[in-house]
């Protein structure tokens, strides 16, 4: 999970990790369509986490800046407009770029537009480690809410989801699909808190762990949405017997040990066996990332 520096420049900084300093890495904006269409805005960025920035104008899909070191800074501003937040995209870096590691001045909160963190990390192959943002006061969303967030992010092996624990209004088109989709290496894999979500609209959380042949475990919250409608997450059918879930709660694991059976979300995604529903034992260490002092 992202941290929080209320000082840091600018309201939301990747702090990239590659694996050679060379080459380019691009870099995409998104704010507010719903159709996916890309930005126009301003970035800044650095060689190492401290020092002087340089300013970028971002446009369409091809605009690139150099990778003068291992470890660079890319920072922008949420430059609301009504709901619609400005998102960095690094979408097709797939050869170099290990690691992303966030930091925001402050959670994100409210209401929040089209595409919220759409393709942040699509493709990137070659991504060891991933941060999501914290988005723990967020209430409302919008159409393709982290779609493809990580999908293709085949090196991975463990990828939390952003809080959505005040999430209250209807979900909206493409909440959360393809998340995690082609993530070939991952075999811990978080799963939203939809406690306060309403309705599903069309592609819901459709392919969120499509093909994930590798995965092994399930990081379960509250059964919210999922109590009372039969999801399916499109895990692989390869995974029966292997992939368990994993709750924190005791009353949780009662919970999705009702959803085992014929029709429902767990028994949809080959969890079928009330044994495989865990409490407590196991945690992912893969989720107590070390973090960067910004």
């Amino acid at each position: 999970m992202a941290t929080i520096n209320a000082s840091q420049d600018y309201d939301f900084i990747s702090t990239l990790t590659f694996a050679s300093a060379s080459g380019t890495c691009n870099i995409k904006l998104f704010r507010g369509s719903p159709t996916g269409g890309t930005y126009a805005g301003t970035v800044y960025y650095r060689t190492g986490t401290s020092g002087s920035w340089t300013t970028l104008s971002v446009s369409g899909s091809s605009t690139t800046f150099p990778v003068g070191s291992t470890t660079m800074q890319v920072a922008s501003d949420w430059n609301k407009s009504g709901d619609d937040h400005v998102t960095q995209s690094f979408q097709g870096q797939s050869s170099n770029l290990t690691e992303i590691v966030i930091s925001q001045k402050a959670t994100v909160s409210g209401n929040v537009g089209p595409t919220f963190m759409y393709v942040f990390a699509e493709g990137c192959s070659s991504l060891t480690l991933l941060d999501v943002p914290d988005t723990s006061g967020i209430t409302g969303c919008n159409s393709r809410f982290f779609m493809q967030f990580a999908r293709g992010c085949s090196s991975l092996t463990s990828l939390e989801v952003p809080d959505t624990s005040l999430l209250t209004t209807s979900s909206t088109v493409f909440f959360f699909s393809s998340y995690a989709q082609n993530c070939l290496s991952l075999t811990s894999l978080a799963i939203p808190d939809t406690s306060g979500v309403s309705s599903a609209g069309f592609g819901f959380m459709g392919s969120y762990a499509g093909n994930c042949s590798s995965l092994e475990r399930l990081e379960l919250p509250a059964a919210g949405w999922f109590a009372s409608n039969n999801i399916d997450w499109e895990v692989p059918s390869g995974r029966l017997n292997t992939v368990k879930g994993y709750v924190q709660n005791n009353t949780d694991k009662s919970d999705w040990q009702d959803l085992v059976v014929s029709g429902e979300t767990l028994h949809t995604n080959y969890i079928r066996s009330t044994d495989d529903v865990i409490f407590g034992s196991g945690f992912n260490p893969a989720f107590a990332h070390r973090r960067l002092l910004l």
